[in-house]
């Protein structure tokens, strides 16, 4: 009879404990090649769970976030949410950086009605992933509209073109060509996570273009950079915002001084950006703050209204109060009103490195 009483009382107590918290999922790199992203993203998710919390949590009780690791690959990402969807049972889930990750996934979310949602994953195609699915970062479709005006305002009517061989960097090379209305001399895919691009960038120097449009990641692109300059090609270099970060200009250290690039932005004269500036450098006084972290946090904090708003605890009512509670909401990176298709609007502007820092162009 007692340890019935002791089976049932443990039960009890952690049952409670469980119902003291509203639990998400979120799938993060945070290891492998593109774990540079997923440590920030991180930071920036738990520093906005933290204020949600200290701000009253979801209903009264406290939002936590169960993370898993998608080693950086497609198939982690599927494996991760699987296990979230299946075992954790959560009917929300924040999405993976890297478009090619999110999009192997995202039909998964869908069939299984589970509120999927990215805050840095760009490519077009995934507009068309379904009704579950959102994201609070702009589409491709604008950036590379954005890359062709760059391209064209700075008067190069030829460039040669390369970008990063995933859903993200094909899909914005698409868009690019489509939009770009000078000529494209020399034209390829680069892959992912390569310590050597020697070859790729003896492939553009033969075309002696005074500009190129590389659309790559951080690491790719710090080494791209370097090795350019170590050959004596130095063209002007444009780039996306994917790229923009300290970090890349720690890689390729002086070679990135003047190079050019777009990304979505967002006033960081106001209020809401000093906020979060101040409390980011509070909770992590070591850290920079990271690429795409604004996005990040305003994700968490427009979810942590939608599920005070929503009806019950599940996917659908969650889906509805999304849709409702974007609706005007402003973040550090503006209106994340979603349309049709869980898409939100923005502006580009432009960027540059300037001793050694990244400052608007």
């Amino acid at each position: 009879m007692k340890r019935i009483t002791c089976a049932l009382f443990c039960f009890f107590l952690a049952t409670a404990a469980y119902a003291e918290t509203v639990k998400i999922g979120a799938v993060q790199p945070l290891s492998g090649k593109i774990s540079v992203y997923g440590e920030g993203f991180q930071r920036a998710i738990n520093l906005a769970v933290e204020e949600v919390n200290a701000a009253g949590g979801i209903k009264g009780k406290n939002l936590e976030v169960v993370y898993e690791d998608n080693l950086s690959t497609a198939q982690g990402t599927v494996s991760a949410l699987q296990k979230l969807i299946s075992i954790e049972k959560l009917p929300v889930i924040i999405g993976p950086a890297a478009s090619s990750n999110f999009l192997a996934a995202c039909p998964i979310a869908q069939r299984e009605k589970t509120i999927f949602i990215g805050s840095e994953s760009a490519a077009s195609d995934i507009s068309q992933c379904g009704s579950y699915v959102f994201r609070v970062f702009p589409s491709d479709m604008l950036q590379g509209i954005g890359v062709a005006e760059l391209a064209e305002e700075l008067g190069y009517k030829e460039v040669a073109l390369t970008y990063i061989n995933n859903d993200w960097g094909v899909g914005l090379a698409e868009v690019f060509k489509q939009k770009f209305n000078g000529k494209i001399i020399e034209e390829f895919a680069h892959d992912e996570g390569k310590a050597d691009y020697r070859s790729e960038l003896m492939r553009l120097k033969r075309k002696k273009p005074v500009a190129v449009v590389n659309l790559t990641y951080i690491k790719e692109g710090g080494t791209l950079l370097k090795q350019a300059y170590e050959m004596k090609f130095t063209p002007k270099w444009l780039m996306g915002s994917a790229a923009k970060s300290p970090k890349l200009v720690e890689l390729a250290g002086k070679t990135a001084e003047g190079i050019i690039g777009t990304y979505p932005t967002f006033s960081k004269e106001g209020d809401r950006y000093e906020h979060y500036k101040t409390a980011f450098a509070a909770k992590y006084p070591e850290k920079k703050l990271p690429i795409f972290g604004e996005y990040n946090y305003d994700m968490v904090h427009l979810l942590a209204k939608a599920l005070n708003n929503a009806e019950a605890i599940n996917a659908d009512a969650v889906r509805a109060a999304l849709m409702e509670s974007s609706k005007g909401f402003v973040g550090i990176t503006g209106d994340k009103t979603f349309d049709e298709n869980g898409d939100v609007g923005a502006t580009y502007g432009r960027w540059t490195v300037k001793d050694g820092k990244i400052v608007e162009y």
